[in-house]
């Protein structure tokens, strides 16, 4: 992770353009009022509803590979942010609420890689929702194409982690 992110700094103008062009260049309306919604849709607070309704619904094993999920999620993302402490590309942030590695991206491929173990018919519609919130993050300003690679690699280990771990 932290090689991922001094390959970002060596990137730079790279890495800028790319933000660039996303965040700027490919601005419309009505795929705006999309990213948001689907930046509403995928807080990760959120994330911790399904395992509780898992588990409402006697669904034990999923819930807490989800619930695993989560917690990894919220341990690594936030250490993350402490440790490296990037600033957004929208400009001056708390320590906690540094750039990377997005945590949208990260909770959404955890869930994606939980989830779809559960139920392989889920598997495209779960890394399709997953790859979509990574672009938000990146089309709303939000942070670097690095943040959310960073991102989407380490909520694919979470959820590899969460899945085997029980």
């Amino acid at each position: 992770m932290l090689l991922l992110f001094l390959c970002s700094q060596a990137l730079g103008g790279c890495e800028q353009s790319i933000y660039e062009t996303i965040s700027q260049d490919w601005q419309s309306q009505p795929m705006t009022y999309f990213m948001r919604g689907i930046e509403i849709a995928s807080y990760p607070v959120l994330d911790a509803l399904p395992p509780v309704a898992l588990y409402l619904y006697d669904k034990k094993d999923i819930a807490r590979r989800g619930f695993a999920g989560f917690v990894g999620d919220a341990a690594t993302v936030l250490s993350l942010k402490l440790l490296i402490n990037r600033e957004r590309p929208d400009g001056d942030t708390e320590r906690i609420d540094s750039s990377f590695p997005s945590g949208h991206t990260t909770f959404a491929f955890t869930q994606a890689v939980i989830y779809s173990d559960h139920n392989p018919r889920l598997r495209i519609p779960m890394f399709i929702y997953a790859t979509v919130v990574g672009f938000s993050r990146i089309y709303l300003g939000k942070h670097y194409p690095t943040d959310v690679l960073g991102g989407a690699v380490l909520g694919v280990a979470v959820g590899l982690l969460a899945v085997n771990l029980f």
